[in-house]
């Protein structure tokens, strides 16, 4: 005896197609909570939640920062924290990259190296402020030397892992047809590991930017670190929150440029693959 189709239970409904997230509505989420976040602060000192002597209101902070925009001494410090961030930058790639691909290509080398690197990069870089102070004063040498002894390290070892992360097969490949190393490197360790340092650059930036105000903040050398140094000795805590909330849009921005620009240069990494399709 057959069964009619009809005794097999209603026909499935067809999947719905997965809902595309609108381009805008990732943005406009970020948004409406970093309002919420200013009006919870604007009402929490308004109710003295939080002590008004000590932390102004989200109005008086944004007059601040008007008044900032239109002092030709705050885009001079500003000037002078970009040229901090972007040469301590440029250092940092210059000598951790090359450093990264010669540890990384020698087995020998990345073992016997492991040691000294953990324990170089578990140093604090604000603790060697009061020497470099000392030995190099309140100078953008002092900052620099600051941002490269702490932002050289991550870029290094991401340099290190990308290499390390080479195909295993595609290296036997080159072996086997014995090609000269500076092709192996062009066109095997430098594509593999190109996403590794790429987003080891993204964080050195950031954390570069951190060690530059930190040393201007410390050291006094020029730079917006400095100019809140100098609105907190004076007492001016509206002034003090403009130049944070300055320090904070820096970072956002840095990070969301850099972050654009690795997805534009590398749009084939799993990591962007990944998140085109969320």
């Amino acid at each position: 005896m057959t069964t009619s189709p009809q005794t097999l239970g209603p026909p499935a409904a067809p999947a719905r197609p997965a809902r595309t997230p609108l381009p805008y509505r990732r943005p406009l989420t970020q948004l409406a909570f970093a309002a919420a976040a200013v009006l919870a602060w604007e009402l929490a000192v308004r109710v003295e939640l939080l002590p008004p002597s000590s932390v102004p209101t989200a109005r008086d902070t944004a007059a601040a920062l008007r008044t900032l925009a239109g002092s030709g001494g705050f885009w001079h410090a500003l000037g002078q924290t970009a040229l901090g961030w972007g040469t301590g930058l440029l250092l940092c790639t210059a000598l951790a990259v090359p450093a990264g691909l010669l540890i990384g290509t020698s087995r020998f080398l990345t073992r016997a190296t492991r040691l000294l690197i953990d324990f170089l990069r578990t140093i604090p870089a604000v603790a060697l402020c009061p020497v470099l102070l000392l030995t190099l004063g309140s100078t953008m040498t002092m900052k620099l030397v600051l941002v490269v002894s702490g932002a050289f390290w991550p870029l290094l070892t991401a340099t290190v892992d990308g290499v390390r992360h080479v195909d295993p097969v595609a290296a036997d490949t080159f072996r086997t047809f014995r090609l000269p190393a500076h092709r192996r490197v062009r066109h095997l360790v430098l594509p593999s590991a190109l996403p590794f340092l790429v987003t080891g650059v993204r964080n050195c930036a950031v954390l570069a930017l951190m060690l530059t105000t930190a040393g201007e903040y410390l050291g006094a050398a020029p730079g917006i670190g400095d100019e809140l140094s100098r609105a907190q000795q004076a007492g001016a805590i509206d002034r003090m929150f403009a130049l944070l909330v300055v320090a904070g849009l820096l970072g956002v921005a840095l990070n969301s440029l850099l972050m654009t620009a690795e997805r534009l240069a590398l749009p084939w990494a799993p990591a962007h693959r990944e998140g085109a399709r969320r």
